[in-house]
């Protein structure tokens, strides 16, 4: 056969012609409709798709639209074009089922790896690099927001706060980055329990927190935990870990805007991933510091203890587990009880 069939497409409207196609003379394409009706397409002015395994091939003419046929020695006689390397192994790669579950299989390594690895690595490196004026700003865009419905002047007495204000001067001295930490101590009946640092090194410890832990030791443990945030930038570097993923995750998806379940799910879940990782970071860091100071892990397992009973439900294991952005406790709580008897890892 000297012919074949096609679908034209011809940029004016969106129905599909179908089409004979044959070369009526030298450097002349005819383009035969269903009517009869017949063009001639000069093959200069002609591009032809290359090669991809069994996928249609493409005949391009500026202003004419497109023709979209099956494969055919009679294209590349008519068309001869010069096929790059990459152009070739791609066809031969989609013409192989073994050589496409392979590249698949390296495709899906790869990503895990780089989001394993990668992205934390690179995570820490540019946030070594980011000014200082730049956590400043993220983090006073933080608190205007706590502020304005969470945040309280805290309730304890004077004495306490300056107390409190000394043993940490005395728990960060000498330590990286310790010229950026603050203490700052608020009521936040919202939030409860809870202690937070932000990428500037602000520090909060709320009242309802104080009023659980009990003893300045427990608190102590709960500051040299956070400490530990600030000196790895953790803040800094959870939000371009998350950007990353959710990125990575949009482009795998074909949804770069991350509003699908398809993208935001495995990005939250690789997200707290890294969260954990932080907090497991925090919690040798804070280990160690309290030894240094002369002081013993145990409390940072004691105060664990009490705040998990004083929580209706703790801190499952398992899949609830891994879903939280924190390590189980009662790994937390073995952690540092073996830090408390062996030393600091």
């Amino acid at each position: 056969m000297n012919e074949l069939t096609g679908q034209w497409f011809d940029g004016r409207s969106s129905r599909a012609l179908g089409v004979r196609l044959r070369l009526a003379m030298p450097g002349v394409l005819r383009v035969e409709d269903a009517q009869g009706d017949a063009h001639d397409w000069p093959l200069a002015e002609i591009t032809l798709s290359p090669r991809l395994g069994s996928t249609p091939r493409m005949l391009r003419r500026h202003g004419h639209g497109q023709i979209e046929c099956a494969d055919s020695p009679l294209l590349d006689a008519w068309l001869p074009r010069h096929s790059s390397r990459i152009e070739a192994f791609a066809d031969w790669l989609e013409r192989r089922r073994t050589a496409i579950a392979l590249a698949a299989f390296v495709t899906v390594l790869t990503t895990v790896g780089f989001v394993q690895f990668g992205v934390p690595a690179l995570a820490r490196v540019v946030a070594e690099r980011i000014p200082q004026a730049v956590e400043r700003h993220a983090s006073a865009q933080v608190v205007v927001l706590l502020e304005r419905s969470h945040l309280a002047p805290t309730q304890q007495s004077p004495d306490r706060q300056a107390r409190l204000q000394r043993e940490f001067a005395h728990l960060i001295q000498d330590e990286p980055r310790a010229s950026q930490m603050q203490l700052r101590i608020v009521d936040a009946p919202g939030i409860g329990a809870n202690a937070f640092a932000l990428p500037d090194g602000r520090i909060y410890v709320t009242d309802q927190l104080l009023a659980q832990v009990g003893s300045d030791d427990a608190l102590l443990a709960v500051l040299a935990h956070e400490a530990g945030h600030h000196v790895h930038r953790h803040g800094m570097r959870q939000a371009l870990e998350s950007s990353s993923v959710f990125l990575l995750a949009g482009m795998l998806f074909g949804d770069v805007s991350g509003s699908s379940l398809a993208v935001s799910i495995p990005a939250v879940l690789l997200s707290n991933g890294f969260s954990r990782g932080h907090e497991r970071e925090a919690d040798a860091y804070a280990f160690g510091l309290l030894e240094r100071r002369g002081r013993s892990p145990q409390a940072f397992a004691d105060m664990l203890r009490r705040l998990e009973r004083s929580s209706p439900k703790g801190r499952a294991e398992g899949a609830a587990g891994y879903l939280s952005t924190h390590p189980p406790n009662p790994e937390r709580i073995r952690a540092a009880e073996a830090a408390a008897l062996t030393g600091a890892p």
